[in-house]
């Protein structure tokens, strides 16, 4: 009898296990860790601002990173929970860890609100305007999960503009000065990335309103249209700061600047999958091959002494 028990316990025990092992896994599926590269957007302050050999500015990014990246999955969380009925009807969102029954809802909010309290802790070590920044991304990512994901044009600009806020939450994890040219390249380039993924949607499903509501409203011409304004707008923009910078030697990064925002134009056009997401083009081959290129070229042009190369080559 004893015996029985004993191993009664043992098979509660590891049912118990087994359990706690499918919910963690669920969890950490919920956060979605594979959306964390846009928290990238805070490193390039402490590229442009000639810190990137510095320790403690790294340390801070890194906080910043983190909170980010707590609070981004909180979000998802809740987003998940407020859609968990509709995503139950999805052949494809009902197998996520809410709508599928892998993870319960109280235990999803609770795991929420203690990446929402853990992300705003790392944002008050950076100071009072990092959490105001926090807050603010927060209540636009609530704000566009709830009611404005559904609303053209608002939805592309409402993306466009939580990168905004990530670039600037670097400049103030580092303490260094706002650059315009940051804010507007950065908020072109994500407006670029979000209209490319709705133009990339018509030509890649039969059906694109069933897709996503707004697809119902735009057209592929005037997604085209507005692609061929941002991309002039972006390229100008970036240009304009290579040629008045204090760096005059930027204008270096210019071709591939200029190749990369082609490509992406190209790949939008396709059905290669390739522009479903801005995460897609860690595997394009040739975007990931300009885009270290582009790095290379602008941190010997900001670190060491191109002036004294170009001199030596022109004249």
């Amino acid at each position: 009898m004893a015996r029985d028990d004993t191993r009664g316990t043992m098979a509660e025990a590891q049912t118990h296990q087994a359990s706690l092992a499918r919910t963690a896994a669920g969890l950490a599926r919920e956060i979605r860790p594979w959306q964390w590269y846009k928290q990238a957007v805070l490193l390039i302050a402490i590229v442009f601002s000639g810190r990137l050999f510095d320790p403690v500015a790294w340390g801070q990014v890194a906080i910043g990173v983190a909170a980010f990246c707590a609070v981004a999955g909180a979000t998802y969380i809740f987003n998940d929970i407020s859609d968990v009925e509709a995503d139950r009807r999805h052949p494809e969102k009902r197998k996520r860890p809410i709508a599928s029954g892998q993870v319960s809802v109280p235990t999803a909010a609770a795991f929420g609100v203690g990446l929402l309290l853990f992300g705003f802790a790392l944002s008050y070590t950076l100071g009072g305007l990092f959490v105001v920044i926090v807050a603010t991304y927060l209540v636009q990512n609530a704000a566009y999960s709830l009611y404005l994901k559904d609303v053209v044009l608002v939805d592309v600009l409402l993306i466009a503009f939580g990168f905004v806020l990530r670039a600037v939450a670097g400049v103030v994890a580092i303490g260094v000065a706002l650059s315009p040219w940051l804010v507007v390249c950065t908020f072109l380039a994500a407006l670029l990335l979000a209209l490319g993924k709705r133009r990339h949607e018509f030509a890649a499903s039969a059906n694109p309103a069933e897709t996503r509501a707004t697809l119902d409203e735009y057209t592929p011409e005037t997604l085209d249209q507005l692609l061929v304004v941002v991309i002039s707008t972006l390229l100008i923009s970036y240009s304009i700061y290579t040629f008045t910078g204090a760096k005059l030697a930027m204008m270096l990064t210019l071709p591939f600047a200029f190749f990369g925002v082609f490509r992406y134009h190209h790949l939008v056009h396709t059905t290669s999958g390739m522009a479903a997401s801005p995460g897609t083009l860690l595997f394009d081959r040739q975007s990931l091959l300009n885009l270290a290129l582009w790095g290379v070229v602008a941190v010997v042009v900001l670190y060491g002494r191109p002036r004294a190369w170009l001199v030596g080559l022109v004249g």
